[in-house]
C-alpha cells in the first residue's frame, strides 16, 4: 500500500485518468485537477474516497492556494504534484527544459510577492513530477537520458536564478503507469 499523495493536473486524450487509475490501483491517493471533472466519474465510482476529482475554475494565485488546502483538507498533504506536459513535453532535452523554464519564470513574475509565500507554502517533502510522453522514434534509454538532462538543466537554471523550485523528477507517462518508480536509482 503507497502512502503517496498525488495532485494530477494537465492532460491530453485521458491521459490523466489513465495515470491516476494506476496510481489509485497501485493505493496513493489521488486529486485530480481539470477544467471538467466528468470523465473521472467512473474513478469515484471505483474508488471512493481516494480520489478527489477538483474542478479548476481559475489559476490566479489567490485560487491554487484555495484549492491546495481543500485537497489537504480532504485527502491529505500532497506528496507528489503530477504535471501532464502534453506538447510542452515534447521535443529534445534542451527545447522541453527551456520552455518548462519560460513557464516557471513567468509563475514568478506575476507577483513577486507572492512567489514567497507559494514557496514557504511547498512541502518539504513534496516531489514535483513532470510527466512526459513518450516520443516514438526514441528509445527507453534515450528517453530516461534525455529526462535527466531535463531535470539537470531545471536544478542548474533555478540554481542561478533563486527561482523556488521543489525536488523535479521528468518521468515517461508509460513508465508511471506500469509502476515505475517516481525517483530513479542514481
Amino acid at each position: 500500500m503507497s502512502n503517496e499523495t498525488w495532485c494530477i493536473a494537465g492532460g491530453e486524450n485521458g491521459a490523466d485518468r489513465r495515470l491516476a487509475d494506476a496510481l489509485l490501483r497501485g493505493g496513493s491517493t489521488v486529486a485530480i485537477v481539470g477544467r471538467d471533472v466528468a470523465p473521472f466519474a467512473l474513478l469515484v465510482d471505483d474508488y471512493a474516497d481516494a480520489i478527489m476529482p477538483v474542478e479548476l475554475t481559475a489559476t490566479t494565485p489567490q485560487a491554487l492556494a484555495e484549492l491546495r488546502e481543500s485537497i489537504e483538507l480532504n485527502i491529505g498533504e500532497v506528496t507528489h504534484f503530477g504535471v501532464l506536459l502534453g506538447e510542452l513535453g515534447q521535443g529534445t532535452a534542451e527545447q522541453v527544459a527551456e520552455r518548462l523554464l519560460g513557464k516557471l519564470k513567468v509563475a514568478g513574475a506575476s507577483g513577486a510577492a507572492g512567489v514567497d509565500e507559494r514557496a514557504d507554502r511547498w512541502p518539504a517533502d513534496a516531489q514535483l513530477i513532470l510527466v512526459r510522453e513518450a516520443a516514438a522514434e526514441s528509445g527507453a534509454s534515450d528517453q530516461l537520458a534525455e529526462n535527466a538532462d531535463i531535470e539537470q538543466r531545471i536544478r542548474l537554471a533555478a540554481e542561478r536564478s533563486n527561482l523556488p523550485v521543489p525536488a523535479v523528477h521528468v518521468r515517461d507517462l508509460e513508465g508511471l503507469i506500469r509502476g515505475a518508480s517516481v525517483v530513479a536509482p542514481r
